[in-house]
């Protein structure tokens, strides 16, 4: 990562305000920005003096003031965002967001200064450790005395407030520490790795505006880039060699599947400038394929107009549409041709393809006694010589009736008339015959006579999402298979990832709102079946079928009462698949309870509670398995009290449910 302008005190103090100016803009061009704008120069033109001014009268104590590093415009690739300053001293950090005229202290820039902050302390290599004191400098805004948080390892709080005239008098008291602090050497801090881990929002929006997996994921998280270029060259070589290929990439829950599979959408559209084809990211997730369209959008269409270019949204959306589609809309497209023309697209990227409904939904939905996987095989086959169908398979994530993982995969192929079959060459990881912990232990079965071609390269086995232990989505196995001695074992060595248990829905909110600072995001979910909860307090949910919420849900801001912040609405497991948050509270529900280390299922009919049949059983465990793996940074389990006067929440049930989960390592959270 470089600055605009990384230079030492000395040497900030000792340019001019014109050549810093000129470096500022020569920076700003090469990065990717087609027109400059007034407003920026200005700003720079009146903060150079102010931020050189503070230098000079408060850094004149200290010997090694000098030494120290001052960094212009710093990039963020995870938010696609620049610091406008940061002072680096051997002892901590200085990450200050400058506005320039304001004359308040705004709510929102005071977040975005903490969230600036809390991104360089967990993924940034040199800054692990440090203090880092997140500063809000709003030049024009009279501000109380200063007053500076103590110095100590991590995201100090509150923001620091800087007002007129006080940058001096921080950077006075910013230099003294009377605690033993971790070092720096301030020449050396921008050098340190800087290894995001952006959320598949944040990873869209940045890939659609030109940034690779290597710039805004973990070089060392894994296989992902390498997986990502695997679909890319297989793709490829079918155009190549006008073959047809059926290619599966699998991965436990959060290990960047959707991530892989947009990169390979993107690189694939960027190489085809000059090749015949086209390739197209589909799902049957409604939530995901909805937010993921409209982060696209709006992220597409700011930075066109910043750029100057004269679009209308509606043409943006349009665009975004092409590129990620539901599958629905596809099948619904193709199924009912009477001439069975071969699709537009040649290359088709299906996530969450273990979710692939079976021949009985087929007959239901289309009239055809065929799965899903079936009716793409038959639709991509049209094509007289090369098409791709690109599987993107995450375990234990099949959530509804029908839904039968690779299997259902393996039984279309075997389905197949054998000179069709034959067709067909089948791509996928070492294990994807009998499956393994990525799958759900569920595999495509016997490949006897298929052309098949194993690559260790298309599994991911790290998990992402939980990107502070990949020990979580272990301990959430653990938990649904009863195994609570190693569900415990897994929590003592789980790290910095917070799981805590509270018997009230008060202290759930408080705890997420507590947690959550800066920009990162909160919400409550629930399973759908979770019925009683409505004798809570949370009858409503939101609806996987609803485009408008789902979106104001996952991205409007903090006084938006439509979003997750609001801790108003549940999403469930149908409406935060594939999708995820900073943190989770999960709102137990009568639906799963526990006996003797078995978890039971139910479902709520009439007046009182049903147990169920293992089929649907095993979706009730997955739908749990869902919620508990969408947490990025922390989770908290609210399991109610029970009313002993209800039948159905019986205090007994829920404290069976708290004491399991104690007993599997979780703490009670501390009011």
């Amino acid at each position: 990562m470089t600055a605009y302008v990384d230079l030492s005190v000395e040497e900030f103090i000792g340019s001019s305000d014109s050549e810093l100016v000129s470096k500022l803009h020569s920076a700003y061009a090469s990065d990717g920005f087609i027109s400059q704008y007034t407003s920026q120069t200005v700003a720079w033109e009146v903060s150079l003096p102010l931020i050189k001014e503070g230098l000079l009268s408060g850094t004149q104590c200290y010997e090694t003031a000098l030494s120290w590093r001052i960094l212009l415009e710093f990039p963020i690739y995870r938010l696609r965002r620049r610091i406008d300053l940061i002072v680096v001293t051997p002892k901590a950090l200085a990450v200050i967001e400058l506005k320039v005229g304001e004359t308040e202290f705004l709510s929102a820039d005071l977040r975005q200064a903490e969230e600036y902050a809390l991104d360089l302390r967990d993924f940034h290599e040199h800054s692990k450790g440090l203090p880092i004191v997140p500063v809000l400098w709003s030049t024009e805004a009279i501000s109380n005395a200063l007053e500076l948080p103590p110095l100590r390892p991590g995201v100090t709080q509150p923001v620091v407030k800087i007002g007129c005239g006080q940058f001096g008098q921080f950077l006075t008291s910013f230099g003294l520490s009377t605690e033993p602090l971790p070092s720096t050497v301030p020449q050396d801090w921008a050098r340190g790795a800087y290894k995001p881990v952006p959320s598949v929002i944040e990873a869209a929006t940045s890939l659609f505006a030109g940034h690779g997996v290597e710039e805004i994921a973990q070089a060392d998280a894994a296989n992902l880039d390498v997986a990502a270029e695997a679909l890319v060259e297989l793709i490829g070589r079918a155009r190549d060699e006008r073959r047809r290929f059926l290619i599966f990439l699998t991965g436990v829950p959060g290990s960047g599947k959707t991530l892989a599979g947009l990169q390979a959408v993107h690189r694939t559209v960027n190489a085809q400038s000059r090749n015949e084809g086209d390739v197209v990211y589909l799902s049957g997730n409604t939530p995901l394929v909805t937010v993921l369209r409209e982060a696209l959008t709006e992220d597409d269409y700011k930075r066109r107009k910043q750029n100057g270019e004269g679009v209308k949204k509606n043409a943006v959306r349009s665009s975004v549409r092409a590129r990620i589609q539901h599958i629905m809309d596809f099948l619904k497209e193709y199924v009912a041709d009477p001439d069975a023309r071969p699709p537009y697209e040649r290359a088709i990227i299906f996530d969450e393809a273990q979710r692939a409904w079976d021949a009985d939904y087929g007959k239901k939905k289309f009239g055809r006694s065929a799965s899903e996987p079936s009716l793409l095989l038959d639709i991509m086959g049209r094509h007289k010589d090369w098409c791709v169908i690109i599987g993107l398979i995450g375990g234990g994530q099949e959530i509804n009736s029908g839904e039968n993982g690779m299997a259902e995969w393996g039984d279309a192929l075997r389905n197949l008339p054998a000179e069709r079959r034959s067709e067909w060459s089948i791509f996928g990881p070492p294990s994807m015959a009998d499956g393994d912990v990525s799958t759900a232990h569920l595999g495509l079965g016997d490949l006897h006579g298929m052309n098949v071609c194993k690559d260790r390269n298309l599994t991911l086995t790290v998990p992402l999402r939980s990107y502070r232990s990949p020990l979580v989505a272990d301990w959430v196995a653990a938990l649904l298979d009863g195994r609570k001695e190693d569900a415990s074992s897994l929590m003592t060595r789980i790290g910095e990832f917070p799981i805590q248990l509270t018997r009230s829905s008060e202290v759930t909110k408080a705890w997420l709102r507590r947690q959550a600072r800066g920009e990162r995001r909160y919400g409550m979910v629930a399973s759908s079946s979770a019925s009683r909860l409505r004798a809570e307090g949370f009858g409503v949910s939101l609806s996987a079928t609803d485009g408008n919420d789902i979106a104001y849900w996952y991205l409007s801001p903090r006084n938006d009462v439509r979003s997750s912040y609001a801790l108003e609405v549940l999403a469930n497991e149908y409406t935060t698949q594939g999708l995820e948050l900073d943190f989770v509270g999960l709102c137990w529900g009568g639906d799963l309870l526990i006996d003797d280390n078995s978890w039971i299922t139910r479902r709520f009919s009439g007046t009182s509670w049903q147990n169920d049949r293992n089929e649907r059983r095993r979706f009730i465990l997955n739908s749990y398995r869902v919620l508990l793996t969408r947490a990025r940074e922390g989770l908290i389990i609210w399991v109610p009290e029970g009313d002993p006067n209800d039948p159905t929440r019986n205090p007994d049930d829920y404290d069976g449910v708290a004491d399991f989960l104690i007993q599997c390592g979780v703490q009670p959270v501390e009011k």
